[in-house]
């Protein structure tokens, strides 16, 4: 007895081929952004004078649009994550009815429920990877948040030793 159809079996197999290039997309992003970031770290290692000054509030005003493009990519991929929880939230919902009337097979609720989620797997897959991506976003933006506390506290401090 085969518990996957052929249909079913081309959506499980389309739907990982759609997790994996999803998959290298964030691994790309990631890099992308830590490419951009990563150079703005350089201000801490600059000495106070009024030649950095310039490099240190460009670097704060860097950090304030960078936290803005990672707000607008998060409400996106949370969008995102909203749909691909709808879809699988229905998903579950047609395989427990076919489990409970169709499948040639008696079986409990905790065999459906392993069943069921076996049939899922890739969609579930799909709904971690964009809140792995997610998490990532938030990660990053608390990082430039600490940044720009920082700068704030460097210029403080070349404002109270009187070199602005």
């Amino acid at each position: 007895m085969s518990v996957y159809t052929q249909d079913e079996v081309e959506r499980i197999n389309k739907i990982k081929e759609t997790n994996d290039r999803l998959e290298q997309f964030f691994l790309d992003k990631r890099a992308e952004w830590n490419k951009m970031v990563e150079p703005l770290y350089e201000v801490l290692k600059f000495e106070i004078t009024i030649e950095s000054s310039k490099r240190i509030m460009e670097t704060q005003a860097l950090c304030l649009s960078y936290r803005q493009m990672i707000t607008e990519q998060i409400s996106v991929f949370l969008d995102k994550r909203s749909k691909q929880e709808v879809k699988l939230k229905r998903l579950k919902q047609d395989k427990f009815i076919w489990y409970a009337t169709s499948f040639g097979v008696k079986t409990n609720m905790g065999e459906k429920t392993l069943l069921i989620e076996a049939h899922v797997a890739e969609e579930q897959r799909n709904v971690e990877l964009i809140e792995n991506y997610i998490e990532f976003l938030r990660q990053s933006n608390k990082i430039l948040e600490s940044l720009q506390f920082t700068i704030k506290n460097i210029i403080e401090l070349f404002n109270y030793l009187g070199k602005y």
